[in-house]
């Protein structure tokens, strides 16, 4: 009985993990993304701002295999969440006083 808890939480454990990867790995995507759209803007005297190399790719661990049941959903296969559109104001009530 032991054993097999402790397997168990190996296996929980490893799954914790893999969604902590992808969740990382989802981060660093978002990031680079950010960096382009941020890197078109002209900064001091015009100079444009450089992007930051990468960071060299990280060596991937192998994890322990887990049944399917156990399969859980990453943070990468989420979908995200649609917002809506901003309400239509007045153009007069903006910067009536600046």
């Amino acid at each position: 009985q032991a054993v097999s808890q402790m397997d168990e939480v190996t296996q929980q454990n490893a799954a914790l993990v893999e969604e902590a990867a992808a969740a990382a790995e989802s981060l660093e995507e978002q990031a680079r993304g950010l960096m382009q759209a941020v890197g078109m803007f002209k900064l001091d005297e015009g100079h444009r701002s450089q992007l930051v190399a990468a960071a060299p790719a990280r060596p991937q661990l192998s994890a322990p295999t887990k049944p399917a049941s156990q399969a859980k959903p990453t943070a990468a296969q989420a979908k995200p969440k649609k917002i809506p559109p901003p309400a239509a104001s007045d153009p007069e009530d903006e910067w009536e006083e600046f």
